[in-house]
């Protein structure tokens, strides 16, 4: 292949999202590439660009400083994509100072003064800066241009200032001016789903995953959008193959088999998920729940001991504690960290229920009532708490209040009527 068809395939592959770049199984067909066009800064941007997405982040560090380094005579245009990815990989290691300097770079190019508002605009998402990232957005946008990446960031900023409205309308409009804007698909996904739309939010995820296949953050998106099954699974499969480094990936993905009652495959997902966040207490909490659903809760205990060490106060560690002392039949020490756990966080139900259930397990009856009833007291909205004070009383041989309570929960939001009108039927 000639030389200057090399390097024109090589800057398709960077310039298209749709095209298997992130995937680690890609990244040795363009390491070769750039041995064949060594001196071709095109070839340093589509390995850079593919090492970024993978989560190699300071070897796309390298690459694509190699090819700045190079760009003396080529197209001018590549500078602001070689920049503009640095920036990006900053971005993604989370150094905002190195990012703005990227920024800078790409900002005084030939021509890269939109872009590099744009940039700077995505590295005060970073921080989550949403009025600073909007002047950087109204900068590039300036005198009608049509920059769709500082559009999107104008839509997530829009969305951190909480104006859902101004957000969708930025980012459908980015659409319209690139259909293939696989990352404005992404953001427009995440917007709908905060605004409770989640028909349309799985539509717009999808969508951008058609567009990028190899993209794991729109993989990632999907998945954690859908309800745990095997579509789920699927999507944050893929992203945590394309990017082995992905905690966030892996941590939803070791949730959602755990959830399918795949707890070998859970287990394989958690542990990846904390090779990547050591000192993650929610990494260390997950694993404790593997460990239960693997019936074994000395181990559990071992580990949400150690997330406790990260963060005391920890309430889904002393819940996971508590779970991992009731599933050892030790009923008072689990009411203990389920009572603990609950104080750490009353917004949270899932200490009472846990602990009701702990005591109807135990034969308990009038505790498991009593739990119940505080669940019901602090939680009157929540089915599940209706439930549980249900569940004890059958416990407790009180089948009209049972029924009482169940026939509450059908009345409220997200009830599995199903399952509850199965119990009812089941009093006698």
């Amino acid at each position: 292949m000639h030389s200057a068809r090399i390097t024109s395939l090589i800057m398709a592959l960077a310039l298209l999202p749709s095209v298997s770049l992130a995937q680690e199984s890609a990244l040795g067909p363009l390491r070769e590439a750039t041995q064949k066009s060594a001196t071709d800064p095109a070839a340093a941007l589509a390995l850079g660009r593919a090492l970024r997405r993978a989560g190699h982040p300071d070897e796309a560090l390298v690459e694509l400083r190699r090819g700045a380094a190079l760009q003396t005579g080529h197209e001018p245009g590549n500078a602001i994509l070689l920049h503009r990815e640095i920036a990006r990989t900053y971005v993604d290691k989370r150094d905002f100072g190195q990012a703005v300097i990227a920024c800078r770079v790409v900002g005084a190019q030939t021509g890269g003064g939109p872009a590099g508002h744009a940039c700077t605009a995505e590295a005060h998402l970073l921080w989550r800066r949403g009025s600073e990232a909007l002047a950087e957005t109204a900068l590039a946008l300036a005198n009608g241009n049509h920059v769709v990446d500082a559009k999107v960031a104008e839509g997530r900023a829009y969305a951190l200032t909480m104006d859902e409205t101004k957000a969708e309308a930025s980012l459908r409009e980015a659409i319209t001016w690139d259909a293939n804007a696989a990352d404005a698909y992404v953001a427009l996904g995440e917007v709908l789903e905060s605004t409770h739309r989640h028909d349309l939010a799985v539509e717009a995820l999808k969508k951008a995953a058609q567009l990028d296949p190899a993209s794991p953050d729109a993989a990632y998106a999907l998945g954690r959008t859908l309800p745990p099954g095997p579509d789920a699974i699927t999507a944050l499969e893929r992203a945590t193959r394309d990017r082995p480094t992905f905690t966030a990936a892996w941590t939803t993905l070791a949730t959602d088999l755990l959830a399918q009652n795949r707890a070998a495959d859970a287990h394989k997902a958690a542990e990846s998920a904390l090779r990547g966040a050591a000192q993650d207490v929610n990494a260390h909490v997950l694993m404790a729940k593997v460990w239960l659903a693997e019936s074994k809760p000395d181990d559990a205990l071992r580990e949400a001991a150690v997330a406790l060490g990260i963060v005391a106060n920890s309430a889904p560690a002393k819940l996971v504690t508590a779970d991992a002392y009731a599933q050892k039949g030790e009923i008072d020490l689990a009411l203990e960290q389920y009572q603990a756990a609950y104080g750490f966080d009353h917004t949270d139900p899932s200490p009472l229920l846990h602990a009701s259930a702990a005591c109807i397990k135990a034969n308990r009856t009038t505790s498991a009532k009593a739990y119940g009833s505080k669940a019901t007291t602090d939680f009157p909205s929540l089915a599940a708490a209706w439930v549980a004070l249900g569940d004890a009383l059958v416990a407790d041989k009180e089948g009209p209040a049972a029924k009482t309570a169940y026939e509450k929960a059908l009345t409220l939001p997200s009830v599995d009527a199903t399952s509850v009108r199965a119990k009812i039927a089941a009093i006698h």
